[in-house]
């Protein structure tokens, strides 16, 4: 029987460490990904992130992964202007203290054959996968729209191919794009990692929400997970609230028809959803672990 352990994208509450931590420890949260702690972790010097874990250390915080944002680049871009930062992102595991790293398989020119750049997408996998292993990190592959790997086919042709790709299910994302994620999660089974947990509508503008009231149908994919042996994270990126880094973005635009009075609200009504979800199957909590 599956266990599960809890982390989150706490950069969707604050930028600022302290505030994220608070979040964490207020929803009984024991892992973060972090992504973005007063900027992007890329630029940090190794003092910084040594002083990163150590805060984290104090709080009893330990990392699930790093949610890089390593391939959200332009496949058109060459490869070896984007290394040095895909190797700062090996650095930073190290530093931090996780085996994992969140990464994704390049954006695709719009209206193009994505079949004309597998190729090259899976050139540059395997060359980042051979640099990740011998630095002892995993790469886990996140399903995202605009890349090679949007939909279950894709997805299913990476993991196939490139045997030391691990993978991370994100049911929302493949509703936004139109798929079914139960199909998406077919095609990561074998190769799963940990799971993101987004939920969004499968209807008109396909708005985010909390876990179970959408179309990602976590119930069931929590359901197979759980026939496994295996412990998995379950990493909370709600998206509910306009949070730092999305407010950078030119016509950022929130995603969920939701309304909360601030992040705190957003994100504490996320994980307690997920709460509520793992209860319903038959979970409980036990020494920062669900278990049945």
């Amino acid at each position: 029987m599956a266990q599960f352990i809890l982390s989150a994208f706490a950069d969707e509450v604050s930028p600022h460490l302290e505030e994220q931590i608070a979040a964490l420890k207020r929803n009984g949260i024991p892992c973060i990904e972090p992504r973005n702690i007063d900027g992007g972790l890329l630029s940090k010097s190794d003092d910084e992130l040594k002083e990163i874990r150590k805060q984290l250390d104090k709080a009893g915080i330990t990392l699930s992964a790093f949610g890089s944002p390593i391939g959200k680049y332009k496949i058109e871009e060459p490869l070896e202007g984007h290394l040095p930062d895909f190797r700062r992102a090996l650095e930073v595991c190290k530093i931090l203290g996780t085996p994992r790293m969140r990464m994704f398989s390049f954006f695709l020119p719009k209206g193009e054959d994505p079949k004309s750049y597998r190729a090259e997408v899976l050139r540059r996998l395997s060359r980042m996968l051979d640099e990740a292993e011998k630095a002892g990190v995993l790469l886990c592959h996140e399903n995202e729209s605009e890349i090679y790997g949007k939909n279950p086919e894709e997805v299913a042709d990476l993991y196939a191919s490139l045997p030391g790709l691990r993978g991370i299910f994100d049911g929302a994302n493949y509703v936004r794009e139109g798929q079914d994620p139960i199909k998406g999660f077919e095609a990561t089974a074998g190769s799963l990692e940990y799971l993101h947990v987004k939920d969004a509508k499968a209807d008109g503008d396909r708005p985010l929400v909390p876990v179970g009231m959408g179309g990602a149908q976590y119930e069931e994919v929590l359901r197979r997970v759980g026939k496994s042996d295996k412990t998995y994270y379950l990493t909370l990126e709600p998206h509910l609230f306009i949070f730092d880094a999305y407010k950078k973005i030119d016509n950022h635009k929130l995603e969920t028809e939701l309304e909360f009075e601030s992040a705190d609200a957003a994100f504490d009504a996320a994980a307690n959803a997920l709460k509520t979800l793992l209860t319903k199957l038959g979970y409980h909590e036990e020494n920062r672990v669900w278990k049945k």
